[in-house]
């Protein structure tokens, strides 16, 4: 990676992640978070991107590759941190970069390829909600206060536009060990632990929707839910939280289509 410890106006680093195994590449991104937390340094995400899919041509056949990306900024680098980004053993197949700090961190509108949609508030909160809670997940340094501040500091749109993104955060971290439970019950003949962390972050809070925000027809949430998970993990993903969230609706007795007290 090539990265410039004698230049004193970089003092921000922006790191992009990228690999065709989802695992492997969330392992590289919590694995640089840590090298680069240990040299005392703050560090946002690693987030969540869109995944692309890339085409492998050759001469006689042609086929296609997802690939995911993780996103990983430092606040504020030292010389220890270059050092310690240096030293980092990749796993085959994953690359990493340095990206242009000043862009904004991706968001759903942003997919590669597609024009850019009409800015839906909730639907941005969701997604800013999920790639707060993976990274949340990966590493869980500092507090929740700091870590927050500097997450919607470098959102394409002011906090207050992420208010429903703050609900949905505060709201799963603090029913957790409930909401998990539910994904343990759900998820057939799937060990809790080979849930990918997207998928596992989406669901977390598509559940807290279910549970807590019965003014929301089940049918929005769980929908928001799968566009996430086909948008920023893997091919089968769309099934499986489908799967996991239709079956848990079904026991809540509610009419999918409708708000509660409509």
């Amino acid at each position: 990676m090539d990265t410039d410890s004698h230049s004193p106006a970089r003092t921000r680093i922006r790191i992009r992640i990228k690999g065709p195994d989802f695992r492997l590449a969330d392992q590289a991104a919590a694995d640089v978070a840590h090298s680069v937390t240990a040299t005392g340094v703050r560090a946002l995400g690693p987030l969540p991107l869109p995944s692309t899919v890339e085409a492998l041509r050759s001469s006689s056949s042609y086929d296609e590759l997802r690939c995911h990306h993780r996103l990983l900024e430092i606040i504020e680098s030292k010389p220890q941190t270059i050092d310690a980004l240096r030293r980092i053993n990749l796993p085959a197949g994953i690359e990493i970069a340095v990206v242009a700090p000043e862009d904004p961190v991706a968001a759903v509108e942003s997919v590669p390829g597609e024009a850019p949609a009409k800015r839906n508030r909730r639907r941005d909160s969701r997604v800013a909600a999920m790639q707060f809670l993976y990274s949340w997940e990966v590493q869980r340094q500092g507090d929740i206060v700091t870590a927050l501040y500097d997450f919607f500091g470098e959102q394409s749109q002011p906090r207050e536009y992420y208010a429903f993104a703050e609900e949905l955060i505060h709201g799963v971290i603090r029913d957790q060990a409930l909401i998990d439970e539910v994904i343990v019950r759900f998820a057939q003949n799937w060990a809790f632990e080979r849930v990918a962390k997207v998928d596992l972050a989406t669901l977390r809070l598509a559940i807290f929707e279910l549970m807590r925000r019965t003014d929301i027809p089940p049918v929005v949430t769980m929908n928001e839910a799968i566009d996430i998970a086909k948008v920023f993990s893997t091919d089968e993903s769309k099934r499986f939280v489908n799967g996991i969230l239709d079956r848990y609706a079904a026991t809540l007795g509610r009419d999918p289509r409708k708000a509660e007290g409509a």
